[in-house]
């Protein structure tokens, strides 16, 4: 296993007790995106270390990456190519179902709004399906996106709020969906008997981003690295908070086995401008700052919420004391690993 991954993983069994998935099984959706592929790493070292005999089903649109090729050999683990966004059918019953599938992507869901749509409504009902005749635990992952623009005075958003999310706009149907998909879970599983946990996630960074990512800071750090210039493409006064992932994947396995309550905010503390962390990023890789004349007519670019921080203490409270890695250290790591992607 590639040793930055390696020791985020031994981080992450540091701090969430897995033994509740000890001779489990468990299906992961999107597990070769950026948080499924960690929590296919963490359960994978838990079965080496701490033997806890967990049999993980992987569901991908595409065949295992760089990563999931590591554990192919191990027989504990099984990949499935299955596209989610169209019918589909998955054999087997599973003690926990972690729905991480979806298009987190401003650049992808804006340009499929169906498939979005697909996944996070569609796919999510029949995955529920899987977890009805056990009684099992089914967890969505959906986003902070579906709390809309933060009122003024608010100072974050707790899990209570109901929202303001608009219905019309590029990124819409994005959040629209992620709402829809939490009133499913809960729904179905308030019916039938199953454990739901909703974890409303945003801006996850770290080692494991793939080199085709077109979120921020990936696109930060490639142009850090290869032209050693960050371009912006609009003026960059949209506020975003960054939680590191192994932090993220902590919360998450402890929200799923653990949780008390049925939904919970996950995410970081590391509130910035995206200006400023282009700055932090140049700072890290010593690459110049450039901010644009006029915004770019991406369709995505200007329409995302200009602040976005969610309250953490409700999960803050349950781990008794949950500390953050620092950004700078999480944010080195990170182009460690975009270093390794590069080949310097």
């Amino acid at each position: 296993m590639n040793p930055i991954i390696q020791k985020d993983c031994e981080y992450i069994l540091d701090r969430v007790d897995l033994s509740l998935l000890k001779n489990k099984r468990v299906l992961i959706t999107g597990a070769n995106g950026f948080l499924g592929q960690h929590l296919v790493s963490a359960i994978v070292v838990a079965n080496r270390t701490k033997k806890i005999n967990c049999k993980v089903t992987c569901i991908s649109l595409h065949g295992p990456n760089a990563i999931a090729q590591e554990y192919l050999s191990d027989n504990k683990i099984t990949f499935k190519k299955i596209d989610l966004a169209k019918p589909f059918h998955i054999s087997g019953t599973f003690d926990y179902i972690f729905h991480a599938a979806g298009y987190g992507q401003p650049s992808k869901f804006a340009k499929d709004p169906l498939a979005t749509i697909a996944i996070n409504v569609d796919a999510t009902r029949k995955l529920l399906e899987l977890a009805e005749h056990l009684g099992g635990t089914f967890v969505f992952f959906s986003s902070g996106e579906v709390y809309g623009e933060m009122p003024r005075g608010m100072r974050s958003f707790k899990e209570s709020y109901a929202g303001n999310s608009p219905f019309d706009g590029p990124r819409a149907v994005y959040a629209a969906s992620k709402r829809l998909g939490e009133s499913l879970a809960l729904s179905i599983a308030r019916e039938h008997g199953i454990h739901a946990k909703i974890v409303r996630l945003t801006h996850v960074y770290g080692p494991g981003m793939p080199a085709d990512d077109r979120r921020v800071m990936s696109d930060f750090i490639r142009n850090a690295l290869r032209d050693k210039t960050i371009r912006l493409l609009d003026r960059g006064v949209s506020v975003k908070t960054y939680g590191y992932s192994a932090d993220i994947i902590a919360m998450i396995f402890f929200a799923a086995l653990h949780g008390k309550e049925e939904v919970y905010n996950i995410g970081g503390r590391d509130t910035m401008s995206i200006k400023g962390l282009a700055e932090r990023v140049g700072k890290q890789c010593g690459a110049s700052v450039k901010i644009p004349r006029r915004t770019s007519k991406e369709v995505f670019v200007g329409k995302d919420l200009s602040v976005m921080k969610l309250d953490l203490s409700r999960i803050k409270r349950e781990m008794h004391g949950f500390s953050f890695t620092p950004f700078n250290v999480g944010l080195r790591k990170t182009i460690a690993w975009m270093r390794v992607l590069k080949g310097n």
